[in-house]
């Protein structure tokens, strides 16, 4: 161990140090290290133990150095923390070095765990990187723990109840970081598995349930705090990247307020190199003051961003869920109006321009006090982010929807606080859930249902309270069966309002729909909750063909429009079970109608399906399914076939052998 640990650093002074370095190290030590046969050569290039010396002749020599040069050593990239803790072990003065420097702990903790030593470094309080480093290393056995027995309780519904993973979460409720180590290791057996051949698809499901849960508490804790601000203090361009993060929240990465901050920075600098505000002394005062001069300055705000950045209004997948995300629009430059108002909003503040948010009806505009000597609403010109930055007066703002002017209220041209822009920005989200099924991932009828959800869960986070807020929420939780114990407690809340009690519904009409909701989600987590504790063992009948972890494919439609699709059968019944409408309606075309083992199956586009025996063959070599359910059955993919995992097994305990005499022939 301590000659490859001297080895290493010899090596690293060529490839991560630098040259005056190198030649400080070498004139220091070079003479040293050559006592014991590692040559001035062999700083330069490595080489291998064998070459020239002894483990003995190089233990005795290393222990001579000077702790300075020791730690140097330590330091090098590929001493990993297991050999840090062998050595330790070796002598009191390797134990003792090693344990009392902050700075070997602190680069260890940096190497292996990049993204939350970035997190962490921020912290106003001088981290202990050597005590950061073993409660990383125990969060790895914690949730490897965990995740087995999230599997273990909540097969077949796969969901962990909220209870054990808020005991994941907190951990040791005295260590206050242990959400984000809990969400560190969430993304590292999510993202980058250790063994991409072998990797448990159970783990992984539960890791990625575990993650969207910590992610959303994370989330709202973070919308709460912002929302604590004072009113003068609320920042539009922070809410947009709260929205950003939930709609993203499975992503590895979560674009943060200060990489967005730095790209419309960077736009800003562009717009003032354009006017020259430096050369005419022009300051941020100046420019608020002169509407002549912020005239100008906004001709080169569009001229930057719509014609030498190309920014403008997608019309073409105006209901993209991406137009909605602010880190999305700054990247591919398309977006809708509220967005592009929001960016257009945040440059032309940094120029010292102000412009309000105005939520008009169907197209958000941005006003700017333009001519201040004029009275009300004629005083604003209206600037349309969506279409190049066009500027309007009040008259002409009812053209961009199609409407004459005595249709819009006056009331359409104020400016609107912050939290009227978020309640916009996720209510269009929830639109687009609906209405868009033109995309991969939104094809889905449950996959829109779904994305409503999570949609209707920000919009309670952004409006706490709101009783139609809520109910639509949890009516989609009831629906589809998911986040029925987060459903429950928002019903329960004692937070509503009663801002939106209307004139048409009769005293006491939100009160019976909450409590009707409620019983609903009571009953469906009852229900689930009985699946979960009575899973009973299912016994072939003899004329069951295929079994459970075989990738079929499944052939459907006429003979000119037949589609085949390829997908793993999950379960299945002797005969059909579903409803006889269904059954009328799916079965007249096959010889053997209803009296055919069904089988449930997950397809590789993401769609789930109840199939007959009929409709399916053995898939010739086997396929991988890219369903986000499969970690619920399977363990592993060996190729040809998925293994069930030890809840799948206990259900339909003689399938393996069935499935292995099918793949075998």
């Amino acid at each position: 161990m301590i000659p490859r640990m001297a080895v290493f650093y010899t090596r690293t002074q060529a490839v991560d140090e630098n040259k005056s370095k190198k030649q400080v190290f070498l004139a220091s030590y070079g003479p040293s290290l050559h006592k014991v046969g590692i040559k001035r050569k062999h700083l330069c290039c490595g080489f291998s133990v064998e070459n020239k010396i002894t483990s003995c002749q190089l233990k005795m020599d290393i222990i001579s150095f000077p702790n300075e040069v020791l730690c140097q050593i330590l330091l090098y990239n590929n001493i990993e923390i297991s050999d840090l803790h062998h050595l330790m072990l070796t002598c009191h003065r390797f134990h003792n070095l090693i344990r009392n420097s902050n700075e070997i702990w602190r680069q260890k903790f940096m190497i292996r765990w990049p993204r939350l030593y970035n997190d962490l470094r921020n912290t106003e309080n001088e981290m202990q990187w050597l005590e950061m480093v073993a409660l990383r290393l125990k969060m790895v056995k914690d949730v490897e723990k965990a995740l087995e027995n999230f599997s273990a309780v909540s097969y077949p519904i796969g969901q962990p109840p909220i209870k054990l993973m808020d005991k994941l979460i907190l951990g040791d409720s005295s260590f206050v970081l242990s959400s984000q180590f809990v969400e560190d290791e969430l993304l590292e057996l999510i993202y980058h598995p250790t063994d991409m051949m072998n990797e448990n698809l159970t783990s992984k499901f539960y890791a990625n349930q575990t993650l969207g849960y910590v992610r959303r508490c994370r989330l709202q804790n973070m919308w709460q705090k912002f929302k604590a601000k004072p009113e003068s203090e609320i920042s539009l361009l922070e809410g947009a990247v709260l929205i950003s993060q939930w709609g993203q929240i499975d992503q590895e990465h979560l674009t943060s307020l200060s990489e967005v901050e730095t790209i419309l920075e960077g736009i800003a600098q562009k717009v003032r190199q354009l006017a020259d505000m430096k050369r005419d002394a022009l300051d941020a005062k100046t420019a608020a003051e002169d509407p002549r001069t912020v005239r100008k300055i906004l001709n080169c705000l569009n001229q930057v961003l719509y014609e030498e950045m190309g920014f403008q209004g997608n019309k073409d997948d105006y209901y993209a869920h991406n137009n909605s995300y602010i880190d999305k629009v700054l990247q591919t430059r398309r977006g809708i109006p509220i967005t592009l108002c929001i960016i257009y909003h945040e440059v032309a503040k940094r120029l010292g321009i102000q412009c309000e948010p105005v939520s008009f009806p169907q197209h958000f505009l941005l006003r700017w006090r333009e001519h201040p000597h004029r009275e009300a609403a004629d005083s604003y010109t209206f600037i349309d982010a969506f279409n190049n930055g066009a500027s309007h007066q009040p008259r002409s703002c009812p053209a961009l929807i199609g409407q004459p002017r005595p249709n819009i209220h006056r009331e359409a041209y104020s400016a609107v606080p912050a939290d009227q822009v978020f309640q916009r920005m996720v209510n269009n989200l929830i639109q687009c859930s609906r209405v868009h099924d033109d995309r991969p991932d939104s094809r889905r009828d449950d996959q829109r249902l779904r994305n409503q959800l999570h949609f209707s869960r920000l919009a309670c986070v952004i409006s706490p309270g709101q009783t139609p807020s809520v109910v639509a929420y949890a009516e989609l939780c009831a629906f589809l069966g998911v986040q029925l114990e987060e459903a429950i407690q928002l019903l329960l809340s004692d937070e509503f309002s009663d801002e939106w009690t209307r004139v048409d519904f009769e005293p006491g009409h939100w009160e019976r729909v909450r409590q009707i909701t409620y019983t609903k989600c009571a009953r469906k987590l009852s229900e689930q909750q009985s699946q979960t504790k009575n899973t009973a063992a299912c016994h072939r009948p003899s004329s069951m063909r295929y079994a459970v972890g075989l990738v079929m494919r499944y052939s459907v439609g006429e003979e000119l429009l037949r589609r085949t699709y390829t997908c793993v059968i999950v379960s299945w019944d002797a005969k059909c079970q579903a409803s006889d409408e269904w059954i009328s309606r799916m079965t007249r075309n096959l010889i053997r109608g209803r009296d055919q083992p069904f089988y449930y199956v997950l397809t590789e586009d993401g769609n789930a399906g109840y199939v007959a025996e009929d409709h399916l063959e053995l898939h010739p070599g086997g396929a991988i399914i890219n369903h986000a359910d499969v970690g619920l059955h399977f363990e592993y993919f060996d190729g040809r076939r998925y293994i069930p995992n030890a809840a799948k097994r206990a259900e339909y305990p003689e399938d393996e052998a069935v499935a292995l005499s099918l793949i075998e022939q």
